[in-house]
C-alpha cells in the first residue's frame, strides 16, 4: 500500500494529493459493487410493505414466513444480501491503508496539504492544528465526522423504524470514530484518506440513487396463502 502511495506521490509530488488520488482510485474500483448495493437497498425498500404484510400474516409460523419471503424475493429478483458485498470488499482495503499509514507515519512528517503546514496558526494552536500530515488536526477530524454522518444519513432505510435507528447509529458512530481519532492521535494522512473516501461516497450515493431503478411491486403482489391455508 505504501509502495502504491509512493508511486502516486512520484507523479503528484505531494503525499496529500497522492492520498486523494488513491481514494478516487478505490472508489472507482468499487463503483460496480456499490451500485449493486444501492440497487438492492432500493429494491428492498420498495417491497418493504409486502414484507411487513407477510410478517403480520405469518408472525407465529417462522418457517412459512421464511418460505414466503424467499418466494417474494425470487418473484421480484431481489437479493437481500447484495448490500453486504461492498462492505466486505472495502474492509480489507480500509484496514490495509490504516495499517500502512500508522506503521510508516514518518513518511508524512514533511508532507503538507491545504491548511496543514507549518504556519502562524499552527504555532498558536499546536494542540489543535497539525503542521504536517503526520500530526493530529482537529478541523480534519471534524470534517471527517461531518462527511461520515452525511453519508450514513443518505443511505436509504428499509422502513421508518429502520430510518430512526439509522439516524441514531449515524450519530453514535460519528462521535465514536471522531473521538477515537482525537484521543489516539491518528495522523492527518489517515484521516485525509477517510475524509476524501466519505466525501466521494456522498457524491456516489447521489449519482447512483438517481440512476438505479427499484423493483416494481404492484399493490397486493406478495405471495398469497394457498387455498385452505390457515391464516395465523
Amino acid at each position: 500500500m505504501i509502495t502504491l502511495l509512493r508511486g502516486i506521490e512520484g507523479v503528484t509530488h505531494s503525499y496529500g494529493w497522492a492520498i486523494v488520488v488513491f481514494a478516487v482510485i478505490v472508489k472507482l474500483a468499487l463503483y460496480a459493487p456499490t451500485r449493486q448495493q444501492y440497487q438492492a437497498m432500493k429494491d428492498m425498500q420498495k417491497i418493504q410493505p409486502e414484507l411487513q404484510r407477510l410478517q403480520e400474516l405469518y408472525k407465529d409460523d417462522q418457517q412459512t414466513l421464511q418460505q414466503k419471503q424467499m418466494e417474494l424475493f425470487k418473484e421480484h429478483n431481489v437479493n437481500p444480501f447484495a448490500s453486504c458485498l461492498p462492505l466486505l470488499i472495502q474492509m480489507p482495503i480500509l484496514f490495509a491503508i490504516w495499517r500502512a499509514i500508522m506503521v510508516d507515519q514518518h513518511l508524512f512528517e514533511n508532507a503538507y496539504f491545504m491548511w496543514i503546514y507549518p504556519g502562524p496558526l499552527q504555532n498558536l494552536f499546536p494542540e489543535y492544528l497539525a503542521s504536517s500530515l503526520a500530526g493530529r488536526d482537529l478541523p480534519m477530524i471534524l470534517f471527517y465526522g461531518l462527511t461520515m454522518y452525511l453519508s450514513s444519513r443518505l443511505t436509504p432505510a428499509q422502513s421508518a423504524q429502520a430510518a430512526s435507528q439509522q439516524k441514531q447509529m449515524a450519530i453514535i458512530m460519528t462521535v465514536m470514530f471522531s473521538w477515537m481519532m482525537w484521543v489516539y492521535n491518528w495522523p492527518c494522512a489517515l484521516i485525509l484518506y477517510w475524509s476524501v473516501f466519505s466525501l466521494l461516497t456522498i457524491v456516489q450515493q447521489a449519482i447512483i440513487m438517481r440512476s438505479v431503478e427499484p423493483a416494481t411491486v404492484p399493490q397486493g403482489s406478495a405471495p398469497q396463502p394457498a387455498e385452505g391455508e390457515k391464516k395465523v
